[in-house]
């Protein structure tokens, strides 16, 4: 290169800059390499508008009859004891005002509910209007099992051979599973204003002979583990509540 060719003037202002960009870069990245999970509590909002309702009518649920499943038999008291499971998670909220469990057995004494009623809004209203509340709650639930078979596989010591060896166990997999739909009807603008479904799950394992045996045995207690699951899923929807999350520190 000729000694007397002058410099590229850009090329010396290019050079500090990168250099400065990289030294930059590097402070950033030291300092955001600290990041700090931090718990917070973030207001959730009901999916209803709880200044306009707050008082509610929990009706019978209502058992629905789906083709093609393994359903569960269930006793005559189930859609009342849904409905009994309903009232106590709603009357936790001191916010709501719910209609008593011997109140609402008066008017359901000398009738029962039936799966017309889930669609039948106008009765829906003249039952809100009879107890003076601003919405009714009504639904069905569907209990049955899914049976699968299984293969476990684990390792066992092998005398003969000295040493471990992989080993499998065939059982029979049973899935309860509880299909809860709940609707709220509003009393005033005469319309279903949430008609949601909650679906929960109970696995067991069963050898041939534990399984023979569920299959006759009572499963009530499953149905209301199950329910009260659903249940408390739905009664956190509808009221206004706080949730815990994440979020990230960077420092």
């Amino acid at each position: 290169m000729n000694r007397n060719q002058p410099i590229n003037t850009s090329t010396q202002i290019q050079i500090p800059f990168i250099i400065t960009m990289l030294l930059c870069f590097v402070v950033y990245w030291g300092c955001a390499s600290s990041v700090t999970r931090v718990p917070i509590k973030i207001q959730v909002e009901s999916t209803i508008d709880v200044t306009k309702y707050s008082g509610f009518a929990v009706l019978p649920f209502i058992e629905a009859k789906e083709s093609g499943r393994q359903r569960i038999a269930s006793s005559d008291e189930t859609g009342a004891e849904i409905a009994s499971l309903m009232r106590i998670g709603l009357g936790r909220n001191q916010n709501l005002d719910v209609i008593s469990t011997q109140d609402t057995l008066r008017l359901f004494s000398d009738e029962t509910a039936d799966k017309d009623l889930l669609a039948d809004v106008s009765e829906l209203v003249r039952i809100g209007e009879y107890f003076e509340v601003d919405a009714v709650i009504v639904g069905s639930y569907d209990f049955f099992a899914v049976s699968q078979p299984r293969r476990y596989y684990g390792e066992r010591y092998s005398r003969r051979l000295q040493r471990y060896v992989t080993d499998y166990q065939d059982y029979l997999e049973k899935t309860y599973i509880l299909s809860l739909r709940v609707v709220i009807a509003s009393v005033d603008t005469e319309e279903i204003i949430q008609d949601d479904t909650y679906e929960r799950r109970a696995f067991a394992a069963h050898s041939v002979s534990s399984f023979l045996i569920s299959e006759v045995a009572p499963q009530q207690g499953v149905l209301k583990s199950l329910a009260r699951q659903a249940i408390s899923e739905f009664t956190r929807q509808v009221s206004p509540h706080y949730e815990q999350e994440e979020r990230f520190l960077v420092r």
